[in-house]
């Protein structure tokens, strides 16, 4: 496994790895926003139908095998005397030396074959995944990042007296609840049982409420 990616992402944002974590999220956005911007621009401006560093790729692999023969076996299959001797079978897509379908573009064998004994050098994009393809590239950038404003910046125009005032609130009907609401689970709170001077007994009434029978 490579990690070259990640080495490259980290020079990258390398004067952003020491700001606090707000301003390092906004210098990513920014410089991400302006690479799609950048990119799709240029994107819009080739004419080739595959990406221009994979067609000099590709023209330096046709250029490779000008000096090697190619034999036909049958439809589709071909031999290419390279050192060493390869098999390219046009109709799966692959070469016996990997290269083709390891990633989709292809090999020095295959694009030779296609042009000698095929003739159809100027079609040989139909054999190339579309994953090299100028519209596949285009589609992967034609989403923006929108640009954000300071949290800082107030939301007001310039010269404007709009104040901001506090709710109106109106107040409800009765005595308002002093009586705290208490949460889902929590205990409830009990009044402490008082003693009536009438009954005797603990109980939740005083001696003017009293219903219990006395002696009297």
């Amino acid at each position: 496994m490579s990690s070259s990616a990640i080495e490259s992402f980290n020079n990258w944002i390398l004067a952003a790895r020491l700001m606090p974590i707000m301003n390092l999220v906004e210098e990513l956005r920014s410089k991400i926003m302006i690479q799609m911007s950048r990119r799709r621009e240029e994107a819009s401006r080739w004419v080739s139908q595959i990406c221009p560093d994979m067609d000099a790729k590709l023209a330096k692999r046709i250029d490779k095998g000008r000096s090697w023969r190619v034999y036909k076996s049958k439809t589709g299959l071909y031999e290419v005397k390279s050192v060493p001797a390869v098999l390219v079978n046009l109709e799966q897509g692959t070469c016996s030396c990997g290269g083709w379908q390891y990633n989709g573009f292809l090999c020095a064998h295959a694009a030779t074959v296609l042009v000698k004994s095929c003739g159809v050098e100027g079609s040989l994009v139909g054999y190339i995944d579309p994953f090299y393809h100028v519209e596949a590239y285009r589609l992967t950038y034609q989403d923006n990042i929108h640009p954000i404003l300071a949290m800082d910046i107030p939301d007001f125009t310039e010269g404007s007296t709009r104040v901001i005032k506090a709710p109106k609130n109106r107040r409800q009907a009765g005595r308002p609840c002093v009586k705290r609401i208490r949460s889902r689970g929590e205990e409830q709170s009990f009044a402490r049982p008082m003693k009536c001077a009438r009954c005797h007994k603990l109980s939740h009434h005083n001696r003017r409420t009293c219903k219990e029978a006395t002696d009297d």
